[in-house]
């Protein structure tokens, strides 16, 4: 505008006059601007009044939202999704099959037909990284490994854990892990769920990745506990995003050949619920059913959580307890034994308060001598303890074990 370029040039300089500026054209122009800023005035209101809605508003902070979660999103792929835990051998007594009680056919198949190949497997990989490795001990391994796989003897490494609830599923796989001395991955597999569309799906494929990548460098067991929550049997109301997130697991698993060290054991309460697909052969073609203790196994899981763990116990029939608590899965045992040793200690927390009060020494031995776990107490904990298995209908495993 260059009759305010005159009128600032005029005031800058002092001037009372100048012949190119004209106070009419000025005023003028001033009055455009007040109406220029009338008309948008007037725009913003009719703006406001036809978009500003509680609607739109919404429609603004969920835009905002998504942005906000499309960074986090971002960030988080950067970040590892899973937790390996390696054995650490603390114990000899509590390590691997030692520390599980009964299921000797079960641990025999498992120590024959998987752990030994395995473990053998594993040697001769770890001795061919080594860099001062023992070249006659690794050319004699490799000769036994040659002359073994001649057989074409299939080892099971996709396997399916089954059985009722508090079965030692998990605790058995750990355990197993420590046996191969192998790290583990535990997942439940609603874990993998997500609000968002395709997010699942995303998740499972960056799961299954960084398990591979893991597997590179040393063997893993992948536990995917609950497996029955997202590979379901299938039909004809299943939507959409289901039916893309169980095709996504699927193709994952059948991927898993690309990672010959990683072994996946699978777990569920409830075998008559998944899909067959999973089950066909190539996948989780080795099924274990995974049962309640029987005599036995009871009997151990008493001498485990008493003996074994060094508590103070006297005259215990370990045989008559066993008999008590038929139906009785591995968690109740271990919380009877607990229960037991919390009444038998008792007296002791209470001489703790009468320590400033002259207490006898003498007095304090006699009341650690007497305070013992004795059959007593085991049987009053026991009959105040519900099996687990009470309400759980058994004849889900016994149909679905004469089927498969």
């Amino acid at each position: 505008m260059a009759w305010f370029d005159d009128f600032f040039q005029n005031i800058s300089q002092n001037t009372r006059k100048s012949s190119s500026f004209n106070l009419d054209d000025f005023e003028k122009e001033l009055k455009k601007m007040d109406e220029n800023i009338k008309q948008a005035s007037d725009l913003n209101d009719f703006l406001k009044n036809s978009f500003d809605t509680p609607e739109a508003r919404q429609a603004w902070e969920n835009l905002k939202i998504e942005e906000k979660k499309a960074k986090n999103s971002t960030d988080e792929e950067k970040k590892p999704t899973i937790e390996i835990r390696y054995p650490k051998n603390k114990d000899s007594k509590t390590y691997g099959f030692a520390w599980v009680a009964g299921m000797a056919d079960l641990k025999e198949e498992l120590k024959e037909n998987f752990i030994k190949p395995l473990k053998f497997k594993f040697l001769v990989q770890n001795m061919e990284k080594q860099e001062n490795k023992d070249e006659k001990s690794l050319e004699l391994y490799k000769t036994l490994q040659e002359a073994f796989e001649k057989f074409k003897v299939g080892i099971p490494t996709w396997m399916l854990f089954y059985g009722p609830p508090w079965t030692w599923k998990t605790f058995l796989t750990k355990k197993l892990a420590e046996e191969l001395d192998a790290g583990m991955i535990e997942k439940s597999v609603w874990e993998f769920g997500s609000s968002y569309i395709h997010e699942t799906s995303k998740n499972i494929k960056k799961f299954f990745t960084e398990a591979k990548k893991a597997s590179e460098s040393w063997p893993i067991i992948l536990f995917l506990d609950e497996i029955d929550s997202l590979v379901s049997k299938r039909t004809g109301q299943v939507d959409s995003n289901k039916a893309e997130e169980v095709s996504q697991f699927l193709q994952e698993f059948n991927a898993l050949d690309e990672a010959p060290n990683l072994i996946v054991i699978a777990a569920t309460n409830r075998p008559d619920h998944l899909d067959s697909a999973i089950l066909r052969s190539g996948r989780l073609d080795k099924k274990i059913y995974i049962w309640p203790p029987d005599f036995e196994a009871r009997k151990e899981l008493f001498q485990i959580y008493i003996e074994k763990t060094e508590r103070p116990n006297k005259g215990l029939d370990f045989d008559k307890l066993a008999e008590l608590t038929n139906n009785f899965v591995a968690a109740d045992i271990e919380h009877i034994c607990d229960e037991a040793a919390r009444q038998a200690s008792k007296n002791i927390l209470e001489l703790v308060n009468k320590v400033d009060t002259n207490l006898d020494l003498k007095e304090v031995k006699k009341t650690i001598k007497n305070s013992v776990i004795t059959m007593e107490i085991m049987e009053k904990e026991i009959s105040e303890t519900t099996s687990s298995l009470q309400y759980v209908d058994m004849s889900v495993y016994n149909e679905w074990l004469e089927k498969n």
